[in-house]
């Protein structure tokens, strides 16, 4: 375990296994009480990796049809569940990153419903795309883990953003190089980034269709993720800090990989048509970005 109260005195204001999960239950207990101590959030990769073994996309339908090792729903589930019912016995703030099953929005919803301490996050290619479409072209950039899932996950994390279920938005932005994606499926490294895509997606696919207002899309991708790290921010009070995004929520554009700003590539959204669009990032009360 890392040396949580020297990197809390150093400003971290929270700790994760992401990108490599506890799979001891021990271990976890330990890591929830250490970090309780600092009143700082422990946020969960869960997945059981005894599970999830050499699987590289969803197990189901899809996976059997084209061949491929499976990543089972209930491998993300089991580790929710350990993860929860620590929780409800050490207190200690819970987080559970990019939720992808609709058995986790379930588990999340019935241990909020009994007052457990802990929030959740979904993504945008959690909401948008169904592991239908890997096998259309192959595509590396639709590897990720966890892995995209099908539609009736994908309803279920629209109805736990809905509801309140799940408390924030997400990009998990994971930048490659081309080098390393273009590469057989299953030798490609998980990730595509998302946060240059992140608010049209929502807007497009969560505001027009009706499912969150305005208001709930900053409560998601702001106001919520400061609360959760206890970090400043998150609101337009007087004298709070001036990071500010304005945006225009009528503005189509099209994705177009070759002009992000990020140096990676890796977007299976490249050619698609969204709507919603940031203007201008205030930071610090300083304009740093205008578009």
């Amino acid at each position: 375990m890392a040396d949580i109260g020297e990197m809390v005195q150093t400003g971290a204001v929270a700790v994760t296994d992401d990108g490599s999960p506890v799979h001891d239950a021990g271990m976890m207990r330990r890591a929830l009480e250490y970090a309780g101590m600092f009143g700082i959030t422990v946020i969960s990769h869960a997945e059981d990796m005894s599970l999830s073994g050499k699987g590289v996309m969803n197990e189901g339908y899809e996976s059997t049809r084209l061949g491929m090792h499976g990543i089972p729903p209930f491998s993300e589930e089991v580790c929710i569940s350990r993860d929860i019912i620590l929780c409800k016995y050490i207190g200690t703030p819970l987080h559970i990153a990019h939720v992808s099953t609709k058995g986790s929005v379930e588990l999340i919803r019935q241990a909020k419903a009994a007052g457990v301490n802990v929030t959740a996050e979904a993504t945008p290619h959690h909401f948008t795309l169904t592991d239908v479409e890997i096998g259309k072209e192959f595509s590396t950039n639709l590897k990720m883990n966890p892995p995209l899932r099908t539609q009736e996950d994908v309803d279920a994390i629209i109805e736990g953003l809905k509801d309140g279920t799940i408390d924030a938005i997400a990009s998990d932005h994971a930048p490659h190089a081309p080098e390393e994606k273009e590469v057989e499926f299953d030798q490609a490294p998980n990730g595509i980034i998302g946060l240059e895509t992140s608010l049209g997606l929502v807007a497009t696919y969560l505001v027009k269709p009706g499912h969150l207002t305005w208001n709930e899309v900053a409560r998601k991708m702001s106001a919520a993720p400061a609360k959760i790290l206890r970090a400043p921010g998150g609101d337009l009070r007087a004298g709070a800090i001036a990071d500010i995004t304005i945006v225009n929520p009528k503005a189509a554009w099209t994705v177009k990989v070759d002009k992000f700003y990020s140096k990676s590539r890796n977007s299976p959204y490249d050619g698609w048509k969204l709507q919603g669009k940031v203007k201008y990032t205030i930071l610090g009360g300083e304009v740093s970005f205008e578009g």
